[in-house]
């Protein structure tokens, strides 16, 4: 059975005995004792690749059963990350070797000691390995001596016969050295490369770098000229965007010791539990530094207080705020990065310069951005995509963040071992077609929630209103396709269009269309859906609808029948604020208000303009009014030529007598006197192939109409 590691963070900082013994135990759960029968302290080998390193099993009623806690000693000598999984066998005690000697080579450098290495040492340093029992190479130890922390390896062990575990005696001899030098014990973060595998976040990574590397790498650099190094760096934005990515390549760059907090793992029901846990890691990241902690979804473990759920979460923001202030000096080089989707509901007072010194936002890339996503990741992928495909990927993929390109590529990947199931392994290569298909099934994270499945609709099936698809396509398309002509004559996109006429003149159609045309992402809002029954939760929705359209521009929001939620004010009669008001404040502003709307186009539609507020009306908030009325002619037979394409007819059918009979019909109705005549036809032979003599079932339809 195979456990995941996690950080013993248990581990005592108290009197020397109490520290020794929890540095060499591994916590499990008792389901997992009893699972492997084992005992409490019975002896241990954890084995991963090639490494073996020993400690005494130990019960815990905390540990999930399929995670093992172990010390950061124990991790780094059998060079253990945070997340890898090892194996564990219980170890015959009966059956060890003795060892002669015990070479040992001092961890902690020199200059740092403050105690002689004399016999008194000596005989302190043979009882403690001699408690110890049983040790194996590379074994990394603490030991207290004199009220100073010195870390140990036993660099080598020799004995009369080699073996992976060794017993200490009375017999065995300690050599040691004066320390001279500082052993770099292995890294423990779990990220496998650094900045070079991060696309599109060059810019944030380039802050993150210069508030973080100089404090730990140059620290004199802040004494010299009297400055406090910055201690800690929050990274938020919206899921997915590469905030955690980041933190753990900035570890992994430094070379610096790094830790990582999972803010509700470290969450305890017994009181004070959790605060001690806290303070426990930043002990270690003293005693390791320099050191980058890193806490992952800070907003779950550090909320306002005056909003906390329970004593229990304020008491977490008071001890982190104490940590910060106290641990993170020039001398202690520790830096601390946190992440976060919620930066608002973080306390204020963590937010202040002196705990997270600079905020930076990890939002949703840009075209140019996805671009350098797309090309990073598909680096390691074979794949047929040239340069220009790249291109055209990362250009419609509006509102997709870091990982759902990932996951795009993943499933585009698996689409190709899919398609070539039978063909050698050196041959299978991700084509166009496999990405474009992955885009299908993949959405952007930031419209899950209320993206909706469009029907693809084209203006080739669209009859008629030319003039119309014009227009929509200059306020839409335009901008984003030629967003360089906007700028050279100094104009902004049109923010907002409506589209009004008589029911059933294709205003809907043409939103649809505009949509599939555009490339955007498309959010249809019925107005009903908006309104509560609670206070203030009308308003917050259209707050949330427009929110989302920012966060995955460029983005069309559709309202159908926006006259259902932009009544003129007043018009209720109650002589106070109704709800349908409130709502139509709250429209407006985001329409025209302190905060822009940029790539976010409003399209609305109403067949009844007259009960709008003129304050709607105004250019600034709906630039562009267009009148969708009943087809032409003309429209009218591009109207019935579309439909009938997807009809079986006879070749006797006249659309040009149709068209013209049809006067006065809107779209819709056209559409219906073709549905209605193939009932007809149904009704005379129902196994009937095609519609034949079709002006007489037609003559029938223009009566009913």
């Amino acid at each position: 059975m195979s456990f995941q590691v996690k950080a013993n963070v248990n581990q005592g900082k108290g009197h020397a005995s109490s520290q020794t013994k929890q540095q060499t135990r591994a916590y499990l759960s008792l389901e997992a004792m009893q699972k492997n029968a084992l005992s409490t302290a019975d002896l241990i080998k954890i084995k991963h690749h090639d490494q073996v390193a020993i400690c005494f099993a130990w019960p815990s009623v905390t540990v999930k059963k399929q995670d093992i806690e172990l010390s950061t000693n124990t991790r780094l000598a059998a060079s253990l990350a945070i997340g890898d999984f090892v194996d564990i066998e219980k170890s015959d005690t009966h059956s060890q070797i003795e060892a002669t000697r015990i070479n040992i080579d001092f961890i902690t450098s020199k200059d740092k000691l403050t105690f002689q290495l004399d016999q008194h040492f000596s005989t302190f340093l043979k009882e403690f390995l001699v408690e110890q029992t049983y040790v194996v190479e590379s074994q990394l130890l603490d030991i207290h001596y004199l009220g100073q922390l010195c870390r140990i390896q036993l660099s080598q062990i020799l004995s009369k016969h080699t073996a992976e575990i060794y017993m200490v005696t009375q017999n065995t001899k300690i050599q040691y050295d004066t320390p001279t030098m500082t052993i770099d014990p292995p890294k423990t973060s779990n990220v496998s490369g650094g900045y070079k595998d991060i696309g599109g976040l060059s810019k944030q990574i380039q802050i993150v770098r210069e508030m973080i590397e100089t404090p730990l790498n140059n620290p004199e650099l802040f004494k010299k000229y009297g400055l406090k190094p910055p201690k800690g760096v929050l990274l938020f934005g919206p899921p997915g965007t590469g905030k955690t990515l980041i933190a753990r390549a900035v570890a992994q760059e430094t070379g610096a010791h790094s830790i990582i907090i999972n803010g509700p793992e470290i969450v305890s029901k017994f009181y004070g539990e959790t605060e001690q846990k806290l303070r426990d890691i930043f002990d270690q990241a003293i005693d390791m530094s320099p050191t980058v902690i890193f806490i992952d979804e800070i907003d779950a473990l550090c909320p306002k207080r005056d909003e906390a759920p329970s004593e229990l979460e304020k008491r977490v923001v008071t001890t982190l705020l104490t940590l910060m202030d106290g641990a993170t000096t020039q001398n202690h080089r520790v830096v601390v990065i946190a992440a976060t989707n919620r930066p608002n509901s973080l306390d204020e007072a963590l937010r202040r310069p002196g705990r997270f010194d600079r905020e930076v936002e990890i939002g949703i890339p840009t075209a140019e951005a996805r671009l350098s996503i797309f090309e990073t990741i598909m680096s390691k992928i074979p794949h047929q995509l040239s340069s220009h495909d790249l291109t055209s990927l990362a250009s419609t993929s509006h509102g997709y963040v870091g990982a759902d390109i990932a996951a795009v590529c993943r499933e585009a990947g698996l689409k190709c071992i899919k398609r070539s199931t039978h063909a050698p392994l050196e041959d299978l290569a991700v084509n166009l077609q496999d990405m474009r298909d992955a885009m299908t099934e993949i959405r952007p994270s930031a419209m899950r929630e209320i993206m909706l499945e469009v029907p693809k609709v084209y203006w080739s099936d669209v009859g008629g209103q030319d003039d119309i698809k014009q227009r929509l396509k200059e306020s839409v398309e335009w901008p984003l396709q030629h967003p360089e002509a906007f700028l050279r004559l100094g104009i902004r996109p049109p923010k907002g269009i409506l589209l009004y006429g008589p029911p059933g003149c294709s205003k809907t159609l043409m939103a649809k269309a505009l949509a599939t045309e555009a490339g955007s992402n498309f959010i249809a809002v019925k107005g009903p859906e908006l309104f509560s029954k609670w206070v203030g939760e009308s308003e917050k929705a259209v707050h949330e609808v427009f929110r989302k359209a920012r966060a995955a521009s460029p983005s069309i929001i559709f309202f159908d029948e926006i006259d259902a939620l932009t009544v003129k004010r007043g018009a209720s009669g109650d002589g106070g604020t109704s709800v349908a008001d409130r709502v139509l404040s709250q429209l407006l502003n985001e329409l025209d208000g302190v905060e822009a709307l940029v790539n976010v186009t409003v399209v609305a539609a109403t067949n009844r303009p007259d009960i709008i507020d003129d304050a709607l009306l105004r250019p600034g908030r709906i630039d562009r009014i267009l009148y969708v009325g009943p087809p032409n002619l003309e429209s009218r037979r591009e109207i019935f030529k579309i439909q009938l394409l997807k009809m079986a007819c006879d070749s006797d059918v006249d659309i040009e007598e149709i068209a013209q009979r049809s006067e006065g019909c809107s779209g819709a109705e056209a559409v219906a006197i073709c549905q209605e005549a193939a009932l007809f036809a149904m009704e005379e032979d129902i196994h009937i192939e095609s519609v034949s003599f079709f002006q007489k079932e037609n003559k029938k339809c223009l009566s009913k109409s």
